[in-house]
């Protein structure tokens, strides 16, 4: 494994802008176990926090790397339309690229990427890929997601030493667009294991948000439409009046369609949305759930699925996805078709109902966690990709 890389990450949000989704919470997490092994790492991103505010300070240390932050021309479209315009950018990358040793990129049509990737190719540093499910234009702003192809983004995965897939059902993303197979390696995203070795107190969450000690089921990530949050709800509908929902996390399309779609069906009462919730309030609620659910579609990997687990809840993912993956290889708990209320319904009661079945899924899940899926152990592979790529440089 090589050591002393001077190593460039790019990536459009990072710590701490955790409203962002898994992209900045899985770039962080890699860069923080990198600089154990030797490395040096720097850090490019923007000034996002959230909708409504940025983050302050153009360059500071975190955890050992340095971190730049370049000024997103608007905090809003940023936000809104993930469209991040930190101009300066480009700059910087024409004067310093040729300075690091090879450059790791994570997400996928962004102006960092399009900025720092041609200033590399120009410069022979050698610079890697990770989409995160980013790779395909699906979901919300296509036009903008091909606007960005227009301009030479697109042409950037091609030219890739290297692209990582963090499961197998992400590889047909980079090979759809032209990337041979052998350039993609799969190397999972990973769990800070430590987070989990103190859990907050049983019942803390039901507590804190008058909530009773009948079933519980929760829902945590970022609300799009792709997260199948509305199937869900149509899901609620079909089982007993006794089981309650929680939906944590930030709406990132218009809310009204959901609320009107509990008001509907008669579910305001069984349904909780407390927004964001981050660290120990997070767990607090994976703690008291007895089952999670993410009903998702076009996810990469099952970021949440393994959080859960190492809570002690077990979950019910959909299985054309990465999340599928995950479940089934650690037997954490069901998987269903994508869409189908009944079937999510049904999966849901299966579990509420069996409390042995609920306990041996996250006693197997939790082991294949701690054995596979350490961010130690993935920055060593990634670490090792950086060899690699270097050796055929």
């Amino acid at each position: 494994m090589p050591r002393g890389l001077r190593v460039l990450h790019v990536s459009p949000s990072f710590y701490p802008a955790w409203a962002y989704g898994g992209v900045p919470r899985c770039a962080y997490e890699l860069c923080r176990e990198l600089v154990p092994l030797g490395h040096e790492v720097t850090v490019w991103t923007s000034d996002v926090f959230d909708r409504d505010s940025r983050l302050g300070g153009v360059e500071t240390m975190v955890d050992g790397m340095k971190v730049r932050r370049f000024r997103n021309l608007s905090n809003r479209l940023a936000h809104d339309f993930q469209l991040y315009l930190p101009l300066s950018i480009f700059a910087a990358a024409r004067e310093q690229v040729a300075s690091f040793d090879v450059v790791h990129i994570h997400s996928h049509r962004h102006l960092l990427q399009l900025a720092v990737a041609r200033a590399a190719h120009t410069a022979g540093v050698p610079y890697v890929l990770t989409g995160n499910g980013t790779v395909p234009a699906i979901e919300r702003y296509v036009g903008i997601k091909h606007l960005l192809d227009s301009v030479g983004v697109a042409s950037i995965v091609r030219n890739t030493a290297a692209c990582v897939a963090v499961s197998e059902a992400e590889i047909p993303h980079y090979t759809r667009v032209g990337v041979s197979a052998d350039r993609v390696r799969v190397i999972p995203n990973g769990v800070r294991l430590a987070e989990f070795d103190r859990l907050p107190d049983a019942g803390a969450f039901r507590r804190a948000h008058g909530i009773g000690d009948g079933p519980l089921v929760a829902f945590v990530g970022k609300i799009t439409p792709r997260k199948g949050v509305d199937v869900l709800v149509r899901a609620m509908s079909l089982l007993p009046d006794s089981v309650q929902l929680v939906v944590a996390g930030n709406f990132m399309m218009a809310e009204q369609p959901l609320h009107a779609l509990v008001k509907e069906l008669g579910l305001g009462a069984r349904i909780h949305f407390p927004g964001l919730l981050l660290g120990e309030e997070r767990n607090s609620l994976y703690v008291d759930a007895d089952v999670v659910a993410y009903p998702s579609i076009d996810e990469i990997f099952g970021l949440v699925a393994a959080e859960a687990i190492m809570c002690g809840s077990p979950v019910v993912v959909c299985g054309d996805s990465g999340c599928g993956e995950l479940v089934e290889a650690s037997d954490g708990g069901s998987v269903v078709p994508y869409g189908d209320p009944a079937a999510l319904a049904d999966a849901l009661r299966t579990l509420l109902t069996d409390a042995d079945k609920r306990a041996a899924h996250v006693r197997n899940a939790q082991n294949y966690v701690r054995e596979k899926l350490g961010w130690a152990s993935i920055a060593e592979r990634t670490s090792d990709l950086y060899g690699e790529i270097l050796a055929k440089a």
